[in-house]
């Protein structure tokens, strides 16, 4: 693990090491059980979205792409068009995709698990200077409310621009444990709910990471809140 973060690393040589990020989703699709009914292709690019972070996330560069599809052969294409469309989102498009779809059963609920694979030289992470603040960039959702609030779900690209401006220290996708539990991570510090002010709920899942949090110089808040306008919302720990 990579300071608790949800990616395994694996020495490839004294330079590099490969980082490994999952996720998975299940009973979410168009089969008659499924809890959440959406289409395939929207379930696949979600799911790509919350491994694809974790692991641009740390600093690594995406190699490829798999998928284990449990739901049927049939959506494959589906799931594959899903990923297609986050690639492309990152500019990755020649990032290739692999994987296995079960053939044999058939399963009564949808269910599809998604691992990114990345490479990363190891370099020490940076040293912070001076005091730095935090912000949380879109909003936490999960089930249907990521199909009704899509506007407030941020950006894959947004994302990559956070990764690459210079303002921005680290980053980290929030998923289900909640913003306050990834906060704590990004600070290393457990923080309680006492210690940190927002406008959003911080226990609250963020689902298929539809918001990310960003640590940044303090001085540098206004070219943030320029770079990620209406989905900046801060969060002050006291």
């Amino acid at each position: 693990m990579i300071d608790n973060r949800d990616v395994l690393s694996v020495t490839i040589n004294e330079e590099d090491e490969l980082i490994i990020a999952s996720d998975c989703s299940g009973g979410i699709g168009t089969k008659t059980d499924d809890v959440v009914r959406v289409d395939p292709e929207v379930v696949g690019y979600f799911s790509f979205r919350v491994a694809a972070m974790e692991c641009l996330a740390v600093g690594a560069c995406l190699r490829t792409v798999q998928l284990m599809n449990f739901t049927s052969d049939a959506v494959w294409e589906k799931y594959t068009q899903g990923v297609r469309k986050g690639l492309s989102e990152l500019d990755l498009e020649d990032v290739p995709i692999t994987g296995s779809s079960e053939s044999n059963f058939s399963l009564n609920q949808s269910a599809l698990g998604v691992t990114c694979i990345g490479i990363r030289k190891k370099e020490s992470r940076q040293v912070s200077r001076g005091r730095l603040s935090y912000a949380l960039i879109g909003t936490p959702l999960v089930g249907d409310e990521v199909l009704r609030q899509k506007s407030s779900v941020a950006p894959l690209a947004l994302f990559k621009k956070c990764i690459e401006h210079p303002s921005i220290f680290d980053l980290l996708p929030v998923g289900s444990k909640g913003v306050r539990h990834e906060l704590s991570v990004i600070t290393g510090k457990p923080l309680t709910e006492k210690d940190v002010s927002s406008l959003h709920d911080l226990e609250k899942s963020s689902g298929p990471a539809t918001s990310f949090i960003i640590a940044f110089q303090s001085e540098e808040e206004p070219a943030v809140r320029k770079l990620t306008e209406s989905y900046y919302s801060s969060l002050r720990i006291n």
